[in-house]
C-alpha cells in the first residue's frame, strides 16, 4: 500500500503591508506534487494561504492570514496522512510552519514531519531543534523528497537518503551529502496545478492592483545562479549553476495555462532569467510564433549584463512590458563589497533603452551595510534619482541566514541578540557599524521621498515625460496600469484589500 502524502503551505503571519498578503501559486510544493504523480504516488497540498479571506489579529500590527487552525486539524484528520511536507522558506516566518509541525504530531506522532525551502536549506540545524521537525530537506526538492517517501518504511535506507538532515539515535544532527540536481529541467512535469484551487490565486484581489492584465500567475523557467553576491541565500536551494528549461517547454507550460485558465500575464520568477541571451530570443521568438496574447514581466530582477538593444526589443514584442533590476547600488564601492557584477555605465545605457522602447523601469537597491557610511548611501539614492527609473524599492540590508553577510555580521559583533525569527516586524532591527536601526529606517524613508519628488519634479520637463512616461501609454490598458501603480504606492494602507478585518 502507498503512503498518504500531504504538502502544506502554512498560513502566514506579520503586518498587513509586509507582503503576506501576496499570495502566489506554491510552486515548489507544486513540482514536488507532480515528480510524486509521476512516480506513481497520489499527493494531496494544501495550501492555507490560498485562504486568505481569513484574516485574524493575532498581536500588535501583527496578523495571520490563511486557513484557521482547527480546519487545517480537520483535513490533516480526514487524510491521516503517513508523511508531510511543510514549506519553510523564510526565516522571518519560521514560526508559522513550526506551529503546523506541532499540530500534526499532536494529532498523530508517527507522521513524519519534512521541512524544505529557502530558511531549511540554510538552517537544517536550526530548523531541527524544533522536536515536531523529523527530517529537513536540503536543496532541491523533487528527488530528495520523492526518495524519502519511497523509503518510508525502513528507517536504515531513510537515513541514507541524500539531501537531508536528521536526528540519530543519539540526538545528534546528522547531515548527509547533498543531492544531484535536476540536470534536465524539462524532465519535470509542470507544477501539479491541478491539486491546488486555482480560481483562489486568479481572483486574488493582487491581481487587480499590481498587474496589467488580469489573471496572472506565477512561472520559472531556470533555476541556479553564477553570481555570488553577499546577501543572496538562494544558492542553497537551487545551487550556482544555471539551469534552464528549453524554450519550447517553458512556452508549452504558457500556452496551456493560457488556454486551461485563460490567464493574460505571466511573472517569471527566475533568479537569473537572462543568463543565456541567446535561449531569452528564443523564448520570445516562441510566444511571438504561437500569437499568444499575454504579458509579462521578471518581479525577481534580470542579469542586466547579458542585455542589449536585440534582446529588450524581442522581449518588448513578445508582450514584456515591465523590468526589474537588481542594480542594488549607485556607489562603486559598495558593489565591489556586494561582490555584485554591475557596470553602472551598463545600468544607464539599459534604463534608457528600455524608455525608448517603452518598458516601464523598476530597481531595487539595498542600502545599511555593516561598513557604508552616509555617504555611500547618498550615492545610491542619488543614482536612482537620476538614472530615468520609474519605479524603485529600496531595501535595508539584512543578515539571512546562508548568505556571507550573515557570517559577516557575527564576524563583527553585530549579531549580539541573535537572528531576529518570528518577531513579527518586517523592518530591520540591525545595527551596524555607522547606524542604529531606527537610523537606516529612516534613511530608506529618506531614499523614497528624495525618489519621488525628483522624479515629479523632472517630470515637468516634457521631454523627459515623454521618454520616460509618456512613450509607454500606448492603450487605455496602460493608463488603468499607471493608476495602479500609483495606487499601490502611494500607500498599501489606503487599498482596499489592505483593509483591516
Amino acid at each position: 500500500m502507498k503512503p498518504k502524502i500531504l504538502l502544506i503551505n502554512p498560513a502566514l503571519s506579520g503586518g498587513l503591508i509586509s507582503g503576506i498578503f501576496t499570495v502566489k501559486v506554491p510552486l515548489g510544493l507544486a513540482y514536488i506534487a507532480g515528480y510524486l504523480e509521476k512516480k506513481g504516488y497520489s499527493p494531496e497540498i494544501l495550501d492555507c494561504m490560498a485562504h486568505y479571506e481569513h484574516i485574524k489579529k493575532v498581536g500588535e500590527d501583527k496578523w495571520r492570514i490563511g486557513l484557521p487552525e482547527e480546519q487545517i486539524i480537520k483535513k490533516i484528520k480526514e487524510l491521516n496522512p503517513d508523511i508531510v511536507g511543510i514549506a519553510c522558506g523564510y526565516t522571518v516566518h519560521e514560526e508559522d510552519s513550526m506551529i503546523v509541525a506541532k499540530l500534526i504530531k499532536k494529532i498523530n506522532k508517527n507522521i513524519l514531519v519534512v521541512f524544505g525551502g529557502a530558511h531549511t536549506s540554510a538552517n537544517p540545524s536550526l530548523v531541527l531543534k524544533n522536536p515536531n521537525v523529523d527530517i529537513a530537506v536540503i536543496g532541491e526538492g523533487e528527488i530528495t523528497f520523492s526518495e524519502i517517501v519511497k523509503n518510508l518504511g525502513d528507517k536504515k535506507k531513510l537515513e541514507k537518503v541524500k539531501g537531508i538532515a536528521y536526528l540519530d539515535k543519539n540526538k545528534k544532527i546528522k547531515i548527509n551529502p547533498f543531492s544531484e540536481y535536476v540536470k534536465n529541467l524539462d524532465d519535470l512535469p509542470f507544477p501539479a496545478r491541478h491539486l491546488l484551487p486555482m480560481e483562489k490565486y486568479l481572483k486574488h484581489p493582487q491581481n487587480a492592483i499590481a498587474n496589467m492584465r488580469s489573471p496572472t500567475t506565477e512561472i520559472i523557467s531556470s533555476r541556479g545562479c553564477p553570481f555570488n553576491c553577499i546577501f543572496c541565500s538562494i544558492h542553497t536551494v537551487w545551487g550556482k549553476k544555471w539551469r534552464a528549461r528549453s524554450a519550447k517547454n517553458v512556452v508549452d507550460e504558457i500556452e496551456e495555462l493560457h488556454k486551461k485558465y485563460s490567464i493574460k500575464e505571466f511573472r517569471f520568477f527566475d533568479d537569473n532569467l537572462t543568463w543565456d541571451k541567446k535561449r531569452m530570443i528564443e523564448l520570445c521568438k516562441e510566444i511571438i510564433k504561437r500569437k499568444l496574447d499575454i504579458r509579462w514581466d521578471t518581479p525577481n530582477g534580470v542579469a542586466i549584463a547579458t542585455l542589449n538593444e536585440e534582446v529588450l526589443a524581442k522581449m518588448k514584442k513578445s508582450g514584456y512590458y515591465k523590468i526589474v533590476m537588481g542594480i542594488e547600488s549607485g556607489s562603486e564601492k559598495t558593489l565591489r563589497f556586494m561582490r555584485k557584477p554591475v557596470s553602472l555605465e551598463h545600468a544607464r545605457k539599459i534604463i534608457g533603452i528600455c524608455n525608448k522602447l517603452g518598458i516601464w523601469t523598476w530597481s531595487t537597491f539595498v542600502i545599511g551595510f555593516p561598513n557604508e557610511t552616509r555617504e555611500e548611501i547618498q550615492k545610491t539614492i542619488d543614482f536612482a534619482k537620476k538614472a530615468g527609473l520609474n519605479f524603485v524599492t529600496f531595501y535595508i540590508a539584512q543578515p539571512y541566514p546562508g548568505t556571507d553577510l550573515c557570517e559577516m555580521y557575527k564576524k563583527e559583533g553585530l549579531l549580539e541578540n541573535g537572528i531576529m525569527i518570528n518577531s513579527g516586524v518586517h523592518e530591520t532591527q540591525y545595527d551596524t557599524h555607522y547606524f542604529k536601526a531606527k537610523e537606516l529606517r529612516d534613511l530608506q524613508k529618506k531614499a523614497y521621498s528624495e525618489f519621488f519628488k525628483y522624479r515629479i519634479i523632472s517630470y515637468l520637463n516634457p521631454v523627459k515625460f515623454y521618454n520616460e512616461f509618456l512613450n509607454r501609454i500606448k492603450s487605455w490598458e496602460d493608463v488603468v496600469y499607471v493608476f495602479r501603480m500609483v495606487l499601490n504606492l502611494v500607500g498599501r494602507e489606503y487599498s482596499p484589500i489592505y483593509k483591516k478585518k
